[in-house]
């Protein structure tokens, strides 16, 4: 096995790993929306307790990685303000005007879109291998979201946020790969991302709301769970995706991380009951086979 092979491996397996931790939202949204915490206070603790972590590591162990140009400020608010407090946003409000699964279905819109500006922006190929992996992901997601076989439709607000999600989901991945094709480290790309989101989402804060879901909560378990959502929905996957498209491409990762929704339907199974029907089962092989294509082929042309 060569090191070029190895290194598209680790990729593959830090995105995938980044997906099934992004899976892992709907618990926490769904644990504080009892509380009738809004998703824009969710989004400001997502991202203020990550950033918060990121400058005092970067500070003590790497401070270099806290030097940027000023003309390349406009990536890093792109990733901060369009790609992670919008999507964030978008994404906690589709989970709590629909289900898990269904955010994730609309939400995994986002390789198509990412394929797209890739091939314009990095003339990165658009081959059919691509198009095929694609396609059954998203032909996965959309099995496994209940659209097929389900009795009621969607709200529309549901689909508009879970549109928009995919949408600045995409920018991330498109974002990431601007800043590292100007040198920058994934460590750097994450710090001023969330320092970034933390200054836009703090506009809309109100701590009385704070302090009343707290007091419901009880503060001890409240602040825990915030601090475990943070890191298990922000410091962890982020790091591991941003690493991860370090060693990928951003056609192949966003591709690749469609493993979230598989997550998401296993998870809201276990915790809520969401029992998948058949029609969920197909999904989650679809979505398996898609990840397993994409990686297996590129796997044969580099050996």
């Amino acid at each position: 096995m060569t090191d070029q092979t190895k290194t598209s491996l680790l990729g593959t397996v830090l995105v995938l790993l980044a997906g099934i931790s992004w899976g892992t939202s709907g618990l926490f949204v769904r644990y504080f929306d009892r509380f009738g915490f809004s998703t824009m206070h969710l989004t400001f603790f997502k991202v203020c307790i990550a950033g918060a972590a990121l400058v005092l590591f970067t500070a003590l162990f790497d401070r270099d990685a806290l030097k940027v140009k000023l003309k390349d400020l406009w990536v890093f608010f792109g990733l901060g303000v369009i790609s992670l407090t919008f999507f964030t946003w978008c994404y906690f409000s589709t989970i709590q005007a629909a289900s898990m699964s269904t955010a994730a279905i609309l939400l995994y819109l986002a390789p198509t879109l990412v394929m797209i500006m890739s091939a314009i922006l990095f003339k990165e190929d658009v081959t059919k291998q691509k198009v095929v992996a694609c396609v059954l992901a998203f032909a996965g997601c959309f099995f496994v979201s209940g659209f097929i076989g389900s009795a009621s439709p969607l709200p529309f607000r549901a689909v508009v946020t879970g549109l928009l999600s995919a949408l600045g989901y995409a920018l991330y991945s498109i974002f990431s790969q601007l800043a590292m094709n100007r040198g920058y480290k994934p460590l750097t790309l994450m710090v001023y991302a969330f320092l970034f989101a933390t200054v836009t989402a703090a506009f809309f804060v109100h701590p009385s709301a704070i302090a009343s879901a707290a007091r419901e909560a009880g503060p001890l378990q409240f602040y825990g769970m915030l601090v475990l959502m943070s890191f298990m929905v922000s410091l962890l996957p982020y790091a591991l995706y941003t690493n991860g498209l370090k060693r990928s491409t951003p056609g192949r990762a966003s591709i690749m991380a469609s493993i979230e929704p598989v997550t998401a339907t296993v998870l809201g199974a276990l915790f809520f009951h969401e029992l998948p029907d058949v029609y969920g089962y197909i999904g989650i092989a679809l979505v398996i086979t898609a990840i397993i294509l994409l990686n297996v082929g590129s796997l044969k042309k580099k050996a």
